[in-house]
């Protein structure tokens, strides 16, 4: 899965320029709401880096800088990109550590940001919290087979709209979670979690969407 179709354009996204002086770069961020927005180079087509309010008030209170300065002097993650055509997969643990990821072309140009929000949505629509019905959380021994096994039992009364496994780590113990179809009746609900118990597999936890 490609991050691509899951970022904020540039065209929605506020930055500032390499050229702004540090007042000017305070103005642009307080006029946006934000705690940090890109730096793009005088074209606007280069990711230079990130600024910070709380940057921005450490170097003037410390006197580090002024506020005719270069916005440049106060940036900081100028190596914290990625590329549009990376995997979901490969951003997860490192968008963690930042507010946002600045996303750059094949050309590396700036294209737009991904956000946690959009990670979040993502996220979202793989577990089928807007397309689903009920969720099923089943607890099963770890086993070559056990997750075929939940798959097939539930396949006797229904679909499944979305599945996602936990302790994937572990070597005794899993945890699924199943999303049922947006249309599944709360008879078809008593019918899957009957057939899954008769079947050897305990559902110990069932939400409604």
């Amino acid at each position: 899965m490609k991050i691509k179709y899951n970022i904020i354009p540039k065209e929605a996204v506020r930055f500032v320029k390499e050229t702004f002086t540090i007042r000017e770069a305070l103005e642009e961020l307080e006029e946006s709401g934000y705690r940090c927005i890109p730096i793009l180079d005088e074209s606007a087509a280069f990711f230079k880096g990130n600024i910070y309010v709380q940057d921005i008030y450490r170097a003037i209170i410390k006197q580090e800088y002024s506020w005719d300065d270069s916005v440049l002097k106060v940036k900081e993650d100028e190596n914290v990109f990625i590329q549009e055509q990376a995997s979901f997969f490969r951003i997860f643990s490192a968008i963690k550590k930042y507010p946002y990821l600045a996303v750059n072309d094949e050309e590396g140009k700036f294209v737009g940001i991904l956000t946690h929000a959009n990670v979040m949505s993502i996220l979202e629509d793989s577990w089928g919290i807007k397309t689903g019905s009920y969720t099923l959380t089943i607890s099963t021994h770890e086993y070559q087979g056990a997750l075929s096994a939940i798959v097939s039992s539930i396949k006797k009364t229904t679909s499944i709209q979305s599945l996602l496994t936990l302790d994937n780590e572990s070597k005794f113990f899993r945890r699924i979670i199943i999303t049922l179809p947006h249309d599944t009746s709360e008879e078809t609900l008593n019918n899957v979690i009957q057939q899954l118990e008769t079947d050897g597999f305990r559902v110990f936890d069932v939400d409604k969407i």
